[in-house]
């Protein structure tokens, strides 16, 4: 007899393999910003997923002239 705490139903699954619309949305925005600053797509998407990173921050330091890798391990 399986334990009803392993158990999901399919709804279940499936919605917790369903992306948040809003926050693809918003994590999309944060990749393009970070890349019209100057971030390679690389960069940006790892920069974009963390929430904790402060974008106005990310893009001072480039702006500024920060190296991008340097920049990147300030933020993260």
């Amino acid at each position: 007899m399986e334990s009803p705490l392993l158990t999901d139903s399919a709804a279940e699954q499936d919605e917790l393999l369903e992306p948040d619309p809003r926050a693809v949305e918003i994590y999309c925005w944060r990749v393009e910003q970070l890349e019209r600053a100057g971030y390679s797509g690389g960069f940006a998407q790892v920069l974009a997923e963390d929430r904790a990173v402060d974008l106005h921050l990310a893009c001072d330091l480039i702006a500024r002239g920060c190296p991008e890798q340097t920049a990147f391990a300030i933020l993260s």
